[in-house]
């Protein structure tokens, strides 16, 4: 009998592809990590990353999925700086003229420890 692949995640980021990969391998899940989305220049891969599964392996590996990302969800509502990556930030409350345009429709936050200014 022929075991199919089937897709269990898609559009995930190289590194978010071997995370999954990594854990569904730990539940001993086979996977296949594929390339796939437009072509990125000059090397011609996908931009997005595919995870394939057995079939007889989808649903329990739906379920490690849906965890991994609500884990992602969570690690991605905390702000860090990109300089020296420290959480304490706050929200930069004055800017001179010229910051508020360039930062025009963004949030911009402050970097306690670098004193850097960035946007989210």
């Amino acid at each position: 009998m022929e075991n199919k692949f089937v897709c269990a995640a898609d559009y995930l980021s190289y590194e978010e592809g071997i995370l999954l990969y990594h854990t569904l391998e730990e539940s001993q899940i086979s996977a296949l990590v594929k390339s796939c989305g437009p072509p990125s220049i000059p090397f011609g891969e996908g931009q997005f990353y595919q995870l394939l599964v057995s079939e007889n392996d989808l649903l329990k590996a739906k379920e490690i999925v849906a965890d991994f990302k609500s884990q992602v969800a969570e690690i991605g509502k905390i702000i860090r700086c990109p300089r020296c990556k420290s959480e304490a930030v706050f929200k930069a409350e004055t800017l001179p003229f010229w910051q508020r345009i360039y930062y025009a429709g963004t949030e911009v936050y402050k970097c306690e420890n670098c004193g850097k200014k960035f946007s989210r």
